[in-house]
This record gives structure tokens, C-alpha cells and sequence, in this order.
């Protein structure tokens, strides 16, 4: 395992060569998506080394946190149209530069994933708040956003998940919460460790994957897996339906354990946050919208790992996009 000070890197003392590599990515990106990740995979081999150092630590699980806030990304907020009200982006929108962050580090932590049922299957999509959001949607403010990994019921989960953000909300105050695995687990007795760790509990499926008629799809998933010393989560707390009284202690310990070491990360415009989705869950606090062109607005992307290529990372040169009902198995 590396040993880092924090969970965070500055980009500050790159700006100059940072605002230089932005001008190899197309001006209007989704004219042509491929094309899109092609240039930022280029882009991202050409980040300054300790930068692609942190980025492989925490592709490789040895950074020691399972998420890497980095911060003073070159940006440009008077460029900054107003925050949509609508999805997915147009076509011709131009690229905005925490866009490009997100495709361009994307790449290299994995292989930028889309998924079909999710912003009719957008590889870079708008998190902003929506006056008539679900409340265990991404668009939703009014209430917070439990802690969870990123669809634990998917076969094809991502490994990564990406937010980059342009704009804050208005009072600073909403934050993403994080909570390790690696920190939790240890409060927990034994007898409940070896509960996560060998029953399969049923899970339900977030909105966009559910059946026409509202009902949703039943998956299976153990909650704890991998070497005590690095375990991997499948959480979620408004999903998981553990199937008897043991299994409900054991999930409520592990609950009560992640609240213990949450972390708080508040994101600024130029910073972008970076989460390992088995080794981490994540949430986010409430906030209050404006409704004034000015709210809160993030971009997410997702990554799925895959050999690494000749260079040494993973041969990022086109999207993946995966196919409805991919469930992980009863």
C-alpha cells in the first residue's frame, strides 16, 4: 500500500501546461463521441506524472482511501451557460472544460462506460437538481442521498465512478459523502463480518432500471467480498433487503459503521472526484436550489477497468455501452 498525506492533489503548479492540453480535445465534443475519448485518452497520457502516479494508486487499490479529490483544474466559469433544466446535453453544446477533465482522467482509470437506461445512454451526463426529482435520484436536493455503491445490482457495474464540477450550489453547503470499507469494517463483531461476507441478499434496482410498469428487477448480491485487508461493499441502504433478523443486525452494524468514518467533500468549480465503487460508498447532503440559471452542476462519467495496455494503463480508445437487464445473478 502507498503511503499518501491525503486524499487530494493540486493542480495548481500545472496550470500553464494543463490549459495547453485542453486545446487537443474537438471544441464540440458530441458531434462525434468516439472521437471524443479518443483525444482525451491521448490527453490523459500526456498528464503530468505525479498526477498519473495518484491515478494509478488508486486504479490499483493502493492508494490507501478509495477516492481522490483533484482540485485547480484549469476552467473557464464565465464560459458557463446556465445550468440545464433538461437531458440529455444537445449535440452541439461545446465543450466545457470540467467536461474535458472528466473524459480526459476517465481514461485513465478505466474505460468509459455508458449505460442505455441512464440519460439515454450518455457517456458524459449533467447531475443538477430538478424541482420534480425522485428523492433517491442524483437530481434530487430536497433530501440527502443515502450512502450506496453505484448500482450494486448491476452485472456490469462501473468500477469508477466521476463527478467534475462547474458549478457550486449557492450556499457551499451540499458535499458528497464518502465512506471506506477499509475503515469500516474493523467496527464490526465477527459473527456480523462473516454474516456480509457468506449471505446473498436480494436488492432492488434504482428507477432508471426498473420494469415499465414501476416494478422492479430482483437481483442477489453478497454485501462484503475480497481479502479482509482490502474488502469490497455492495451497500445500499434504501435497496438491500436482508432476508432474516441476522442478516438485518449485521446490515444495520455495517450501516452504523459506515456513518462512523464518513467523510464530507465539498466540490468547487476546477475540482473533480474520483471514487472506487467497491471500495468506497458514497452519498451526498441536501442543498437549496435557486431555480435561477445558477444551481448546482455536475458532470458524471463512469469507468470499467480492463488490462492494461502496452503503455501501462488501460487501452482506453473507445466507449462501452451495455445492454438492458445485465442483473447480477439470484
Amino acid at each position: 500500500m502507498d503511503t499518501w498525506p491525503s486524499a487530494h492533489v493540486s493542480c495548481r503548479e500545472w496550470h500553464d501546461g494543463l490549459v495547453d492540453l485542453l486545446t487537443a480535445l474537438p471544441a464540440v465534443p458530441r458531434r462525434d463521441v468516439t472521437a471524443f475519448v479518443r483525444s482525451a485518452a491521448d490527453v490523459a497520457a500526456r498528464l503530468p506524472s505525479p498526477l498519473l502516479e495518484r491515478l494509478a494508486a488508486l486504479r490499483e487499490g493502493r492508494d490507501g482511501y478509495g477516492y481522490l479529490q483533484v482540485t485547480d483544474l484549469p476552467h473557464t466559469p464565465d464560459a458557463l451557460p446556465n445550468t440545464p433544466d433538461s437531458r440529455p446535453a444537445p449535440a452541439e453544446r461545446p465543450l466545457l472544460s470540467m467536461e474535458g477533465w472528466l473524459l480526459a482522467i476517465c481514461t485513465a482509470v478505466g474505460v468509459p462506460t455508458a449505460y442505455r437506461e441512464l440519460h439515454a445512454g450518455s457517456l458524459l451526463q449533467d447531475v443538477y437538481p430538478s424541482p420534480h426529482a425522485h428523492p433517491l435520484s442524483a437530481q434530487s436536493s430536497a433530501v440527502p442521498l443515502t450512502l450506496h455503491s453505484e448500482m450494486l445490482y448491476h452485472r456490469w457495474r462501473p468500477d469508477f465512478l466521476l463527478l467534475a464540477c462547474s458549478r457550486p450550489d449557492h450556499d457551499g453547503a451540499a458535499g458528497t459523502t464518502v465512506a471506506a470499507a477499509r475503515a469500516a469494517l474493523p467496527l464490526l463483531g465477527a459473527t456480523d463480518r462473516d454474516i456480509l461476507r457468506s449471505t446473498r441478499m436480494a436488492c432492488g434496482t434504482d428507477l432508471a432500471f426498473r420494469h415499465a410498469d414501476g416494478s422492479s428487477p430482483q437481483a442477489h448480491v453478497m454485501v462484503v467480498e475480497g481479502a479482509p485487508a482490502d474488502p469490497r461493499l455492495s451497500f445500499d441502504r434504501d435497496l438491500l433487503e436482508p432476508g432474516d433478523p441476522a442478516a438485518r443486525r449485521a446490515l444495520g452494524a455495517l450501516s452504523a459503521a459506515l456513518d462512523a468514518v464518513t467523510e464530507t467533500v465539498r466540490l468547487r468549480p476546477g475540482d473533480l472526484l474520483i471514487l472506487d465503487n467497491a471500495r468506497v460508498v458514497h452519498g451526498r447532503s441536501t442543498f437549496v436550489p435557486r431555480w435561477d440559471g445558477h444551481d448546482r452542476w455536475l458532470h458524471r462519467a463512469y469507468a470499467r477497468s480492463l488490462p492494461l495496455g502496452r503503455e501501462g494503463r488501460p487501452d482506453a480508445g473507445a466507449a462501452r455501452h451495455f445492454q438492458t437487464k445485465p442483473f447480477a445473478p439470484c
